[in-house]
């Protein structure tokens, strides 16, 4: 099959077909959109759990200095302004923001995944995932500091994640301008802090965080600029995975048990209830189970391509389709599948 879905005809009697011609594998392309969905689905029940305020105020506690001192509950009730905004704002200049349908409200004020937030996913806009206001509570005065929050599944996607941060806290800064400045009024810029959740992490960097930031150094002379005037972008990663289970950080506990495959959906809500004193709307409820489910499906595929990715090493080191059948625990006719999907023909 090659890269488009599309799988070359031609006879499978062993010989090579040099002008094989390519026809549309609808199944395959089913398949394909079948497991965008379920990713998808997964990702946005994440999101919808991560979005509450009590779940961002342990994030934010354990990821920024300037709540330290204060307590979830105070940080969820004073310092996280409004309602979070779900992949709603375009990452790229180029890109437009989403637009909710006008007239359309859901019953219980919940952000539903319309087929437009799916199709738009495969077309290649990218939204920031969770973006909201907080204030910070220095120098007995309030500061508004814009964050974004972004799920990542794996922490080694095939680019630095610092970096990548980097260029979101950059994106809401020029965004600034024309709404929170214009023209030459810089002083007015407010801090931007995007935050990185990665839940595949290794063991090697699991239950870890690590922050980025703007730092002064005097070259020379004794004079120092105020803090406030250049700590304008913050980039923290924190990286959850197996360990992160029984981190002693509250937050990176929290966030490793909910995305756990290990736990049931049961275990998962009392761990919000008992553990952490976080009450359980029904659709926080509905969120976990739906992640519940979908995760076992995403985590059995997974296994599946590993065994995969096997059956090719095996083949390209001569053994035969049924010792690889059996090495790798599928049937033969499924292994036959891999190795036309791999070469364009089936082999046997």
């Amino acid at each position: 099959m090659d890269p488009s879905g599309q799988r070359e005809s031609g006879n499978f009697s062993g010989e090579k077909k040099t002008a094989a011609v390519p026809v549309p594998s609808e199944i395959a392309q089913n398949l394909k959109v079948a497991d965008e969905d379920a990713a998808f689905k997964y990702d946005e029940s994440a999101r919808n759990i991560v979005a509450q305020k009590s779940v961002l105020a342990y994030i934010l506690k354990s990821a920024l200095d300037e709540y330290a001192e204060c307590t979830v509950q105070e940080i969820a009730e004073r310092f996280i302004e409004g309602e979070p905004e779900l992949r709603k704002i375009a990452v790229h200049q180029d890109h437009p923001d989403r637009k909710d349908d006008a007239g359309i409200m859901s019953g219980d004020n919940k952000i539903e995944g319309a087929p437009m937030a799916d199709k738009s996913q495969r077309d290649g806009t990218v939204y920031f995932d969770i973006r909201f206001t907080a204030i910070f509570p220095s120098d007995g005065e309030l500061v508004e500091v814009l964050l974004n929050m972004e799920i990542q599944n794996k922490d080694t996607p095939g680019y630095p994640i610092p970096k990548r941060g980097i260029y979101y806290t950059s994106r809401m800064i020029s965004s600034q301008r024309g709404t929170i400045f214009k023209d030459q009024e810089y002083g007015k810029i407010k801090k931007v802090v995007s935050i990185w959740l990665c839940e595949d992490t290794a063991d090697i960097r699991s239950d870890s965080i690590n922050r980025y930031s703007f730092a002064e150094e005097c070259l020379r002379g004794d004079f120092h600029e105020r803090k406030r005037n250049y700590d304008l972008m913050t980039v923290v990663v924190l990286r959850l995975g197996r360990k992160g289970e029984n981190s002693e950080d509250n937050a990176i506990r929290l966030l490793s048990k909910m995305f756990s495959t290990n736990l049931s959906y049961e275990d998962k809500l009392d761990t919000l209830r008992s553990e952490f004193k976080i009450s359980v709307s029904r659709e926080m409820s509905e969120e976990v189970q739906s992640m519940c489910n979908l995760s076992v499906g995403i985590l059995n595929k997974g296994k599946m391509e590993q065994a995969r990715e096997t059956a090719y090493r095996l083949c390209d080191k001569g053994m035969s389709v049924k010792e690889i059948a059996d090495m790798v625990e599928v049937s033969i006719d499924t292994l036959r599948l891999w190795l036309e999907e791999r070469e364009g023909m089936l082999v046997k």
